[in-house]
């Protein structure tokens, strides 16, 4: 974000990038340390458990055996028509027969569009996740859908499409907020800083003297950074309450159907051999099973990374020269120590209280943004027992260290480069009037965008994904196992309480059950009474 400086120059004075909110909702449900986090079929089994669902069971039900499902076996079909029932009763008696027209032919448009799977993401839960997996904690829209479309072009699912009407509430949702976060979002907070400088509401009063500080552009930037984050916050809740609540009764066809791919449309989608090769050789994580290739150390990175060097050339010679290489290097970094807790604490681990500061000190010319982030970094890791002393051979450093010191780096680098600049603009250029644009800040806000939207989101993506070498269930899937191997809920008569549902024994990985998570309120007009 862009404000003045103390002598009028339009310094640049850069907010918190984008990994200071990839977590601020999954802290909050992070599980306490005595319990033990609900595992995907858990969830399944509670949800079928409901008595209540979000929305109006489909008329069409009636009589018939259902279950409670969440956003997750919930398609937009089943939406449509269960508001359309809702809807209907009140409609004038002239009107219904063009409703009843209308809602066919919905039905019609939802079979013959086809939307291509890469276009759809998908929630961690959804895929097999459990609720202390790090894919939850460390997630944002654009790194979500990387992750969803690595999983299905390792499995060839890239030429697959699903019809409109049988799109999933939780796959809508994930896939409508990447689509604010790249077309109103993101653009908003590079235009944010691209706006010239309009002054200050601080001119001609009492608080001149402030009025270098407070500027029209901080207020836009205040804005869209708020915006923002309440954006990314809505899209945490709303993501998590749809999977973890029943939001439709439905028979077990319906909750076959949902996300189905289309017998009768693929996509011609080619796959870069790069990725499709980067694909093959990943997980989802699982905290238990597959751990998350940020906890890999560097010695192991350079290993695979020398092994695979070695299969891509042709000569014994070439592989020889690679492998001696790979020796030297090997060597330099077993015998380099890094303090390794002088790296500061990753923005996305900071608690609440340490985002609130990191924001509002934002704000602040000179010492917020970069300066003030690696002091709350610093500080974290005090607080949490690390000895600032203690170091480590570079080849036994992880990849979220490596990736948070390159952050930093980077990020520090930015700030001087604005601060620095916006001091010499000022010395040159004197103190800019109405409509002026600071090149510096220019410069700034292009140059923060590998930053914010590149580093930050592959960080996310090494987070949520493990090797498949490295998955202990042997599968190769990792944390999508759990999903495999669970058995779903058989449907019951929902006019008769029944007991537990009843289905074959599915494996468990914990006894005890996490609190559910926070549910959406009910539609009006919506609700199911209790039966």
């Amino acid at each position: 974000m862009a404000t003045a400086t103390a002598n009028g120059s339009a310094a640049v004075v850069t907010g918190t990038p984008y990994s200071g909110l990839t977590s601020t909702v999954a802290r909050a449900e992070k599980t306490p340390a005595q319990r033990k986090a609900e595992t995907y079929q858990e969830r399944q089994d509670r949800i079928a458990e409901s008595k209540r669902s979000l929305l109006k069971p489909l008329t069409e039900n009636e009589g018939k055996t259902t279950v409670c499902v969440s956003g997750e076996f919930t398609t937009l079909a089943v939406v449509y028509d269960s508001l359309f029932e809702s809807i209907y009763p009140t409609l004038p008696p002239q009107l219904k027969a063009a409703a009843n027209a209308q809602r066919a032919q919905a039905h019609r448009d939802m079979k013959r569009i086809g939307v291509s799977t890469l276009a759809v993401s998908e929630d961690p839960q959804s895929l097999g996740a459990d609720r202390d997996d790090k894919a939850l904690k460390y997630r944002a829209p654009i790194s979500q859908l990387i992750i969803s479309n690595l999983l299905k072009i390792r499995d060839g699912r890239q030429g697959e499409a699903i019809e409109l009407g049988d799109i999933t509430v939780s796959q809508a949702v994930e896939t409508a907020f990447i689509y604010l976060f790249a077309t109103v979002i993101a653009p908003a907070r590079v235009g944010a800083g691209l706006v010239p400088f309009l002054g200050s509401p601080l001119t001609g009063t009492a608080l001149e003297s402030f009025a270098g500080y407070i500027t029209y552009n901080t207020l836009i930037s205040i804005v869209t950074l708020g915006g923002q984050l309440g954006a990314l916050r809505l899209y945490q809740a709303i993501s998590s309450s749809l999977v973890n609540q029943c939001v439709a009764r439905v028979t077990a066809e319906q909750r076959d159907q949902a996300g189905r791919p289309s017998k009768n449309l693929r996509f011609d989608v080619p796959i870069a051999p790069i990725i499709q090769e980067t694909a093959n050789q990943l997980a989802l994580t699982d905290e238990e099973t597959c751990h998350p290739i940020s906890d890999l150390t560097l010695s192991r990175i350079l290993a695979r990374t020398t092994d695979y060097a070695q299969r891509m050339v042709r000569t014994d010679a070439e592989r020889s020269a690679i492998r001696s290489a790979g020796n030297r290097i090997m060597a330099t970094m077993r015998t380099t120590q890094i303090p390794l807790n002088i790296i500061p604490a990753d923005p996305a681990d900071f608690s609440a209280a340490e985002v609130i500061v990191d924001y509002i000190g934002a704000l602040v010319p000179y010492i917020g943004g970069a300066p003030l982030e690696v002091v709350i970094g610093l500080n974290h890791n005090i607080a949490q027992g690390d000895n600032l002393a203690a170091t480590v051979p570079l080849a036994d450093l992880t990849v979220t260290k490596s990736l948070t010191a390159a952050y930093y780096s980077y990020y520090l680098s930015l700030w001087l480069f604005s601060t620095v600049g916006g001091l010499v603009e000022g010395q040159v250029l004197g103190t800019p009037t109405v409509g002026f644009l600071s090149p510096t800040k220019v410069i700034a806000v292009f140059a923060g965008l590998p930053l914010t939207y590149g580093l930050v989101n592959y960080h996310n993506v090494v987070r949520s994904m493990c090797l498949r070498e490295d998955d202990a269930t042997g599968t190769g899937r990792g944390a999508e196992a759990n999903r495999d191997r669970a058995t779903l809920p058989s449907p019951t008569i929902a006019s008769t309480p029944s007991p537990r549902p009843s289905r074959a024994p599915a494996p468990r990985r914990s006894a005890e059950r996490r609190t559910p998570a926070p549910l959406l309120p009910q539609i009006p007009g919506l609700a199911v009474p209790a039966r």
